[in-house]
């Protein structure tokens, strides 16, 4: 007997290292009170469940540890859910994990969430409601325990057995072959979760008295006052055992009904306002025993007659900076039911001009122009009158079938005058702007009101639109219809007694977002070692956010820039190697997308080198130009009526406009006048006889010239040659061609006489040049 006592606790110990060795997977959902939070702890109830591992065994070990303490689940054997709770300080309510069989490979998968327990809910209300005579028994929960919660319906009969039915929602079907006809019945309904419990009180009731009636129908109205009519099939029950409930609500108001008890068949809505849409319905019992109560009836809508309008128009101006009131646009919202009670026809803009007379303007409730159309569809609440010169007074009214509105002036801004310093604070959160300001006491004194003013700046998108605020306030919070990552404008007004002043602006997000890509980035290489990056600000109505700096970088290096700076200069790179530039714009939302671009920082000595190749050029291809600008005037220059062009000077002219770029010994030249002229007398003194010529020449010394043509020329007397040959020159044209004008001697500017030389020029042609422009006596 012993031997198998002991044969048994070693399989069981075997069995459970066996199981502690498997690999098992627990949920684990643990919930914390939020009712009790007032002390330092708390209590915490986990629920626990395996969900897999070992198939055959379902035992293991759970350990639930929270931050210095272990909490054992009491059982080593699961094979079902279990619950039990600890204490825990609040704070660490959730830093809660486990372990399975001392093993922290195995998964434990915690939630840790805060509830309340239920509380108790309303009296079940039970009633007969088809033909198959089914009990339909409802009620309502006290509050939201925002964990799981069971709700369980019990009825005890007359015999006292008890019956219940659990439901995750608020009602249960009682079928009828669970209760028995015309007995009584007492029911009650109880709420669990694993954090507490409640239970309604009870209702008794007869199952031969709970059939629900028909609700009320025909329902009518009459005016002044206005009061409801409806009627209430109860057979066999007088009209004063009736009892009815009615709701009622205003057209603006539909979420929100009004209930009213104690009614049989009429009812009077007392203070009604003219032009309003109300809606009611009623509900009714017949008088039983039980008062079980009808369905509510369909809605009964009614619309009160119009009256004359109360109150004025909201008007305000969109002006320019430098407006001089030519360049403002009216606008006003809607005049609210509840002050134009009735249908608005028009709205009436009176203008009153500097002149003293007045124009009056009927402007359509709907209006057809494509601006207007936009203007309503992007502001469906606001209208909009463009001004014109001369105005010094605007009135706005609405016009309707009972009469017109007191007409409201708008007060225009006026620019030039002194403002006191302002701080103003835009603040932006989800669909709503919190605009603060201070502003000297003694200003705010004499301001009727503020106004606040906001606009997107979306372009093409406009809506403008304001609050006004009472001058002993300094701050407000607007809310609306706001687009997200969408900046706006919030500008502070004062109004005074004719005029408003401008006083304050700035930028704000209701929801900011990460900036998009910084665009137009270039890298400009100013050296060897630095460079310039560039890029554009990006636009207001894109940016998504305010943008707080510049993030710019080189590789992985990165700086911080001012987000009104569009440019750094970064120095000290390496010489021939190449950089990956990058730039990106950071807002409170986070950092945008970088604007990457690629570069290579010049060679050591090829920057000085381009410098030079810079300067070089330019200067070679300046020499150049005017070197084939001499060659030009040298070869092609045949049609200017210049001597030096003729072969006697091609070359002594090349040397004196480039006395560097010919032989350094011989001298330039000047040019020499050439005279002619006309019907010589015969008595005038020819010239020297070639005899005499030839004596002058014998005491020169002759020295050998090389013309412009390559050919040798013997140079006499220096540079006295050229008149001498010259002379000859002319001779002998008189002699073949036998002029009639002949030629005066060509006298040198310089020297009147000078040695002749070798008559080199005495040959049958001439050249093109002298043929063109040296004309014969017979041309003149």
């Amino acid at each position: 007997m012993a031997w198998q006592n002991v044969k048994l606790h070693f399989l069981l110990l075997l069995y459970m290292w066996i199981c502690s060795q498997a690999s098992l997977e627990v949920d684990v959902n643990c919930w914390w009170n939020r009712a009790h939070p007032v002390g330092h702890n708390v209590s915490v109830v986990c629920h626990t469940s395996a969900l897999g591992g070992a198939k055959s065994y379902d035992l293991f070990q759970l350990c639930v540890i929270t931050p210095g303490h272990r909490h054992l689940l009491p059982s080593a054997c699961v094979r079902t859910k279990e619950t039990f709770n600890f204490s825990i300080a609040i704070k660490h309510t959730g830093h809660i994990r486990c372990m399975c069989n001392g093993k922290t490979a195995d998964t434990c998968n915690v939630t840790v969430r805060g509830g309340y327990p239920p509380s108790s809910p309303s009296r079940p209300d039970c009633a007969i409601e088809d033909l198959e005579e089914d009990i339909y028994c409802s009620w309502t929960k006290s509050n939201e325990p925002m964990i799981p919660t069971i709700y369980t319906l019990h009825w005890e009969d007359c015999d006292g057995i008890i019956n219940s039915r659990e439901s995750d929602e608020e009602n249960v079907v009682i079928t009828r072959a669970e209760y028995v006809k015309n007995t009584d019945i007492t029911a009650w309904v109880t709420a669990k979760n694993v954090l507490g419990s409640a239970q309604s009180e009870e209702s008794v009731f007869n199952t031969g008295h709970i059939i629900r009636p028909d609700p009320p129908s025909n329902i009518t109205h009459t005016f002044t006052p206005l009061v409801i009519y409806w009627n209430m099939d109860c057979d066999s029950v007088g009209p004063l055992d009736k009892k009815c409930e009615v709701q009622y609500n205003a057209h603006d108001h539909m979420l929100d009904w009004i209930q009213e008890d104690d009614f049989q068949s009429t009812f009077p809505l007392e203070d009604s306002q003219p032009f309003t849409e109300y809606r009611f319905r009623v509900r009714c019992h017949c008088g039983y025993e039980e008062k079980v109560m009808s369905d509510w009836s369909s809605v009964f809508s009614v619309r009160t007659p119009p009256a004359a309008p109360v109150g004025q128009l909201d008007v305000w101006s969109d002006c320019a900076s430098y407006s001089d009131n030519s360049s403002c646009n009216i606008y006003w919202k809607e005049m609210p039911l509840s002050q134009a009670r009735g249908e608005i026809i028009n709205y009436i803009v009176t203008l009153k001009l500097k002149n003293g007379t007045e124009i009056k303007h009927v402007t359509r409730q709907r209006r057809d122009t494509g601006s207007q159309h936009r203007i309503e569809q992007n502001c469906p609440q606001l209208r909009r009158f463009p001004l014109k010169m001369g105005v010094l007074g605007v009135f706005v009214s609405a016009n309707t079938s009972m009469g017109t509105s007191v007409p409201a002036f708008m007060p225009f801004p006026v620019t030039g005058q002194t403002t006191p310093e302002v701080n103003l604070s835009v603040m932006g959160e989800t669909q709503m702007l919190r605009v603060s300001w201070s502003v000297q006491p003694q200003f705010s004194d004499s301001v009727l009101e503020y106004v606040v003013q906001h606009v997107s700046v979306v372009p093409h998108c406009p809506c403008l639109s304001w609050v006004r605020v009472n001058r002993t306030q300094t701050s407000v919070t607007i809310t609306g219809d706001f687009r997200n990552y969408t900046a706006y404008n919030v500008s502070l007004y004062a109004v005074f007694n004719n005029h408003s002043t401008f006083l304050k602006s700035a930028i704000a997000y209701t929801l900011q977002g990460v900036p998009p890509e910084v665009p137009q980035f270039h890298v400009k290489i100013d050296s060897q070692s630095s460079v310039t990056l560039t890029w554009s600000p990006i636009p207001l109505h894109e940016s998504k956010g305010v943008i707080l700096h510049y993030s710019v970088g080189i590789n992985e290096t990165a700086y911080n820039v001012s987000s009104d700076r569009t440019s750094v200069h970064l120095s000290d790179l390496q010489p021939s190697r190449q950089y990956q530039a990058w730039v990106r714009a950071v807002s409170a939302a986070g950092e945008g997308m970088r604007s990457i671009t690629t570069f290579s920082t010049a060679e050591e000595n090829s920057f000085f080198t381009s410098i030079l190749m810079a300067v070089f050029i330019p200067l070679s291809l300046l020499i150049f130009a005017i070197a084939f600008k001499c060659v030009l005037l040298r070869y092609c220059s045949q049609k200017i009526p210049d001597p030096l062009n003729s072969k006697s000077f091609k070359h002594m002219n090349f040397q004196h406009a480039w006395p560097w770029l010919c032989s350094p010994s011989e001298t330039p030249l000047k040019i020499s006048e050439l005279e002619i002229v006309e019907n010589l007398h015969p008595n005038t003194p020819s010239s020297p006889s070639e005899t005499e010529l030839e004596k002058r020449l014998i005491d020169v010394e002759p020295q050998h010239f090389q013309g412009p043509d390559g050919l040798g020329r013997t140079n006499v007397g220096g540079e006295k040659w050229l008149e001498d040959s010259e002379e000859s020159n002319r001779r002998n044209i008189s002699k073949q061609d036998s002029w009639k004008k002949e030629y005066s001697e060509m006298v040198d500017t310089d020297e009147e006489e000078g040695a002749g030389g070798e008559e080199w020029w005495d040959q049958q042609g001439f050249s093109d040049y002298e043929r063109h422009f040296m004309p014969s006596v017979e041309a003149n």
